[in-house]
């Protein structure tokens, strides 16, 4: 077998997502808790149910939807030789961080991705780009991008990059909740359909239809920028 026969039997994309997604990937994921730190303190998150509807809330209608269009868009400019749309979207992306705390979050998962993926891909035209909007990066820009320039699938992209987001969430549930790993991986299926339905619409989706209804969320991330004794970083 020749390896053009292999490369077609082994999706070379699937070995970029698995070491990209993977816990093992030093982008500093577990050091967030995305204001669910807070909640679970003042008792507005306090069992297994209260935690499905926060991720599946921060899924539908917030950050989890919007990094999905904002990894779309940037992936499209990028295949279109778009630059000038690409910093745009780098841009917006920056801009509609809804708190401090989370802006901190996705500017510095973009920047530690970055730094790595730049030494394992040695690509100068990653580099080029990413550097032409490092005073707005942010994590998904530079998912989009790196996915972009090597060929990942799309929808494999986004819909692993989902799975990552929730699945760093619940790591950092399973720290300061009282549940156990059975629960959370039991939670972690159940959000499957989820993900594919948010993975699907995004194709279809634009840059208008960026935005967020997740108020709770966003106030209790606002509070842990400034709760005394806290176990993430904000």
């Amino acid at each position: 077998m020749n390896k053009f026969e292999q490369n077609k039997i082994v999706d070379n994309g699937l070995y970029y997502l698995l070491s990209w997604f993977s816990p093992n990937y030093p982008v500093g994921s577990y050091a967030y808790s995305h204001g669910l730190e807070y909640a679970v303190e003042t008792g507005i998150v306090d069992n297994i149910y209260h935690l499905e509807n926060w991720i599946k809330d921060l899924l539908f209608y917030g950050t989890g939807a919007n990094d999905a269009i904002f990894i779309n868009q940037t992936y499209e400019s990028i295949l279109s030789n778009n630059y000038e749309l690409f910093v745009d979207i780098a841009i917006m992306s920056k801009s509609y961080m809804p708190t401090q705390e989370i802006a901190l979050e996705s500017e510095q998962q973009g920047i530690s991705f970055y730094k790595v993926t730049s030494a394992t891909l040695s690509s100068k035209k990653f580099e080029k780009l990413i550097n032409s909007i490092m005073s707005y990066i942010t994590y998904p820009i530079v998912v989009g991008c790196a996915g972009a320039l090597i060929n990942i699938k799309k929808i494999h992209l986004i819909n692993s990059y989902l799975h990552a987001f929730i699945s760093n969430i619940l790591s950092a549930a399973l720290r300061i909740m009282p549940v156990g790993q059975t629960d959370i991986q039991c939670l972690l299926f159940k959000f499957k359909k989820d993900i594919q339905t948010i993975s699907i619409n995004t194709l279809s989706k634009s840059i208008e239809d960026i935005g967020s209804s997740t108020f709770m969320i966003d106030w209790a991330s606002a509070n842990h920028e400034d709760q005394y004794s806290r176990l993430f970083r904000s």
